[in-house]
C-alpha cells in the first residue's frame, strides 16, 4: 500500500478493513440477498439485550455525562434556592364515639354509627360551606398564600387536613404553608366556622327539637283530656248495658258490610280484567296477520292428518326405493327406471308441499276460530260479572243503611275510643323522645373543643438538603439514562454478527478502525503505523480475494459501492477495492457514480471532467474521459458536472452503453455510487451491474436503514453480494487497542 493515494472523508469512510467472514445464512432468506461467496466461516456472536446498551454507553457516554453534569449543575442549586420551610398549625377536637344514657347497650352497632359520624365531621370541616364562612374572617382572606389562588376555597379544601390519629376520638384540624401565622390563622378559622356552622347549629337544633316536643306533647294531653270527658259524657247518656248491646249489633253490622264491600271490590276488579282482555283479544282479531302459524305447530297439525301422512309414507317408500335401485341397478335401462322413479318421488313431494299449505290455512282457521270463541267467552263473562256487581252494589247500600240505623251514638263512641287510644300512643312517643332530649342536652356535648391552633414555632422537617441531593441525582441520571436509550432504539450497528442476525446479510469482510495518521505514514517502515497497514492491506486484499473468486465462478466484474446513507463508509472502501483489484494485475477502474457529491477526482487528485457525466450527456468518448493514475492497472472515471438532464439519462437506461464499453476495457469496474436510501440514482445504476457491495459503518449504520437499503434492491431485482463492515470489534487481526478515528 505504499503506493496508494490518501481517501477523502467524503462519506466519513472511517476505517480500513480485516476480514471476517460470515455464519451459515438460514435457508428461508431470499436468494436475491445470498452472495455465494463459497465455505463459509463462523463469525463472532452478534451483541444484544444489555449489550446494546453497553455499546451505547460506549458511544455516547461523554455527551451523556455532559449533559448530565450540566442538568445536574442546574436543578440541585434550583431547588437549593427556591426551597421555602414549611410550617403546620394544628387544633384539636375531641368526638366522642356514643352518649351512652340515650342508648345503653350500643356495643357493635354504636361502633359502627362512631365511624360514620366521624366520617361524617372531616366532610363537614372540609365542606364547601364551612370554608366559604371560614374566609368571611378578616384575618384568613388577607392570607398571602390564598392572594394568588383562583378559587381559594378549592385550594383549602384540596390541603386542608383532617384526620382522627389512632383511629381515637380526638380529631385533628391543620395545614401546612410557608408562613406560620398564616397557617395558625386559617386553621383557626376553619374551627370557628365549624364550630358556628356544624357544632353549635347541631345544639341549637337538638333545644329547638325539645321545645318543639314540649309544645306537642302539651297539645296532645289537652286533647286526650277533652276526649276523654266526652266519651264519659256518652256513655252516662246511653247507659251501660244498651251501649254494649249496641256495639256488639254494630260490629255485626260493620263486619257484614265491610264483607259486602270487599266482594264488591274483587268483582270489579274481576270486570275490569276481563274488558281488557277483550279489548286485547278483539285487536288481536281485527289484524289477520297476527295470527300465525309456526313450523312446529304445523309439524304437528300435518301428523294428525291422514292425507299428509299417506304422502309422507309415499315419499319414504319411494325414496328408499330409489337408493335400493342406485346400489343394485348396473344395466343399461337402469338410468331410465331411476328417473321415472325420481319423477314420482318429486311429485309427491310437490304434493306433500301443497298439503302443507292447505293444512297451514286450516290451522289458521281454526285459531281465529279459537279466537273468536275466546272473545265470545270474554263477553259472555263480562256480562255475568256485571250482574255481580249490580246486585253487590245494593247489598253494600243495605248493609249500610242497616249500620247506620244502630244510632250515630254507639259509633261515635266507638270513634272516640280509637282516637283516645291513638293520642295514647302518640303522648307516649313524644313523652320518650322528650326525656332522651333531656338528658342529651344536660350531657357533656358530643364533639367539644380541645384547643385551637397556635403559630408553630419551628418549621416542619427541613427536607432541603435530601431534595436538593434528589434533585441533583435525578438532573445527572434521566438526561444521562434517556441518551442511552435513545441511542440504543435507534439500532445502530454494533457488531458484524448483528449484520447478519438482524438483515440476513454475509458479512463478506470487516476492516478495522485504524487511525487517520496511517495514511499520512504509508510509507513508515515499522512500529505501529505498519502494523495498522498491515492489517488494513490484509482486510482489503482478503474482500478483493473473494471478488476474483466470485469473478472466476459466474464472472461477476462489474460491482457498485454503496450504503443505506450518506457517512457509512463507501467511498473509502470503494477506492481501496479497486486498488487491491489494480495490485493483482487486473485491469481496474474505478467510476464515480456519486454525481451529486464526488469525490473520487480529489483522492486521486485528477481533474472532474470530463467523466461520467459528459459521457451521458455530451456523448464524450470513453477513453477521453477515463484518465489513468500513478497505480499500474488501475484507471479511474470521474463523475463530471451533472445536472438535472443527467439524472433523467440514469432513470431512462441510457447507462447500460456506458457499462458495456467498461466490460470490455476493463477485467473489473468498481463503481462508488450515492447512497441507497436518500436519492434514486443508485436503484437506476443497480440494474446494470453484477452485484451490489453494501458498507456498513459500526456504530453510525442503524438496522432499519439497512433492511430499507436491502428492501429497495430487492425491489429492482439487484443482488446484494454481502456487506463489509467496518469498524468491527475482535478477530484474528486485532492484538491491540487505540482511540479509532474514520479517514
Amino acid at each position: 500500500m505504499a503506493d496508494s493515494p490518501p481517501s477523502k472523508p467524503n462519506d466519513d469512510p472511517r476505517p480500513q478493513p480485516a476480514l471476517v467472514e460470515s455464519r451459515s445464512r438460514p435457508a428461508e432468506l431470499p436468494d436475491l440477498w445470498r452472495g455465494g461467496f463459497g465455505p463459509e466461516i463462523p463469525m463472532p456472536p452478534p451483541t444484544g439485550g444489555l449489550a446494546a446498551y453497553w455499546h451505547s454507553l460506549r458511544r455516547r457516554w461523554l455527551a451523556a455525562l455532559l449533559l448530565g453534569l450540566a442538568v445536574a449543575g442546574a436543578a440541585a442549586p434550583a431547588v437549593w434556592f427556591t426551597y421555602r420551610a414549611e410550617y403546620t398549625a394544628t387544633a384539636a377536637f375531641h368526638v366522642a364515639s356514643s352518649l351512652a344514657p340515650i342508648l345503653p347497650g350500643g356495643g357493635d352497632r354504636m361502633a359502627t354509627a362512631f365511624e360514620v359520624y366521624k366520617g361524617t365531621q372531616q366532610q363537614y370541616v372540609k365542606s364547601r360551606f364551612v370554608l366559604v364562612a371560614a374566609l368571611r374572617k378578616p384575618e384568613a382572606a388577607s392570607a398571602t398564600v390564598l392572594q394568588e389562588e383562583p378559587d381559594p376555597v378549592d385550594w383549602l379544601q384540596q390541603n386542608l387536613k383532617v384526620a382522627f390519629p389512632g383511629n381515637a376520638e380526638i380529631m385533628q384540624i391543620s395545614l401546612t404553608t410557608p408562613d406560620p401565622r398564616e397557617s395558625a390563622a386559617l386553621v383557626n378559622a376553619v374551627v370557628d366556622a365549624y364550630k358556628a356552622e356544624i357544632v353549635d347549629v347541631e345544639l341549637n337544633q337538638r333545644r329547638q327539637r325539645l321545645n318543639d316536643l314540649e309544645r306537642i306533647y302539651t297539645e296532645k294531653e289537652n286533647e286526650l283530656r277533652s276526649k276523654r270527658s266526652d266519651l264519659k259524657r256518652l256513655a252516662e247518656q246511653l247507659g251501660a248495658g244498651e251501649k254494649e248491646n249496641l256495639s256488639l249489633k254494630q260490629q255485626i253490622a260493620l263486619q257484614q258490610f265491610a264483607a259486602f264491600r270487599s266482594e264488591l271490590i274483587n268483582t270489579q276488579f274481576k270486570v275490569m280484567r276481563l274488558r281488557w282482555e277483550l279489548k286485547a283479544k278483539e285487536a288481536e282479531a281485527q289484524r289477520p296477520a297476527s295470527v300465525e302459524v309456526n313450523d312446529l305447530e304445523l309439524e304437528q297439525f300435518l301428523r294428525t292428518d291422514p292425507v299428509a301422512l299417506q304422502l309422507l309414507q309415499r315419499e319414504s317408500e319411494l325414496r328408499q326405493r330409489r337408493q335400493e335401485a342406485q346400489s343394485v341397478l348396473t344395466w343399461r335401462g337402469s338410468s331410465e327406471h331411476l328417473e321415472r322413479s325420481r319423477g314420482a318421488e318429486e311429485s309427491t313431494q310437490r304434493a306433500l308441499a301443497a298439503r302443507r299449505v292447505e293444512l297451514r290455512e286450516e290451522l289458521k282457521r281454526r285459531k281465529r276460530a279459537a279466537l273468536q270463541a275466546n272473545i265470545e267467552q270474554l263477553k259472555a263473562e263480562i256480562a255475568a260479572g256485571a250482574e255481580q256487581e249490580k246486585q253487590l252494589l245494593q247489598d253494600v247500600e243495605q248493609a249500610k243503611k242497616l249500620a247506620e240505623s244502630f244510632g250515630g251514638s254507639s259509633i261515635d263512641v266507638e270513634m272516640m275510643r280509637s282516637e283516645i287510644a291513638l293520642l295514647e300512643g302518640i303522648l307516649k312517643s313524644v313523652a320518650d323522645e322528650r326525656e332522651k332530649l333531656n338528658i342529651e342536652i344536660r350531657n357533656r356535648p358530643r364533639i367539644t373543643l380541645i384547643h385551637k391552633a397556635d403559630p408553630p414555632a419551628a418549621p416542619d422537617r427541613d427536607k432541603k438538603p435530601q431534595l436538593t441531593v434528589l434533585a441533583g441525582l435525578g438532573g445527572f441520571f434521566l438526561p444521562f439514562f434517556g441518551i442511552i436509550w435513545l441511542d440504543a432504539r435507534s439500532r445502530r450497528i454494533n457488531s458484524t454478527g448483528e449484520v447478519y442476525l438482524h438483515t440476513g446479510l454475509d458479512v463478506i469482510g470487516a476492516v478495522p478502525m485504524v487511525p487517520a495518521r496511517t495514511f499520512r505514514s504509508l510509507v513508515a517502515a515499522g512500529g505501529r503505523m505498519q502494523r495498522y497497514r498491515q492489517e488494513f492491506n490484509e482486510s482489503i486484499d482478503s474482500i478483493a480475494a473473494r471478488l476474483l473468486h466470485l469473478a472466476e465462478r459466474d464472472h461477476t466484474r462489474v460491482v457498485l459501492v454503496s450504503s443505506a446513507v450518506a457517512g457509512e463508509g463507501k467511498t473509502t472502501l470503494a477506492t481501496q477495492l479497486a486498488l487491491s483489484l489494480a495490485r493483482t494485475g487486473h485491469p481496474t477502474v474505478l467510476v464515480d457514480f456519486d454525481i451529486r457529491q464526488p469525490a473520487i477526482d480529489q483522492v486521486f487528485a485528477i481533474p472532474l471532467e470530463p467523466g461520467v457525466a459528459e459521457i451521458l450527456r455530451d456523448g464524450v468518448d470513453l477513453h477521453e474521459a477515463v484518465q489513468d493514475t500513478d497505480i499500474e492497472n488501475l484507471a479511474v472515471l470521474p463523475a463530471g458536472r451533472g445536472d438535472r438532464r443527467l439524472l433523467v439519462s440514469l432513470a431512462n437506461g441510457a447507462v447500460r452503453g456506458l457499462f458495456d464499453q467498461l466490460r470490455q476495457e476493463f477485467e473489473f469496474v468498481v463503481v462508488d455510487a450515492s447512497p441507497i436510501l436518500p436519492v434514486p440514482d443508485t436503484r437506476f445504476l443497480a440494474k446494470h451491474v453484477d452485484g451490489v457491495v453494501l458498507s456498513v459503518l459500526r456504530d453510525v449504520s442503524s438496522v432499519p436503514n439497512i433492511l430499507s437499503a436491502c428492501e429497495v434492491l430487492a425491489g429492482f431485482g439487484v443482488r446484494p453480494l454481502g456487506a463489509v463492515v467496518t469498524g468491527p470489534v475482535g478477530g484474528p487481526f486485532y492484538r491491540s487497542a487505540y482511540t479509532p478515528q474514520v479517514i
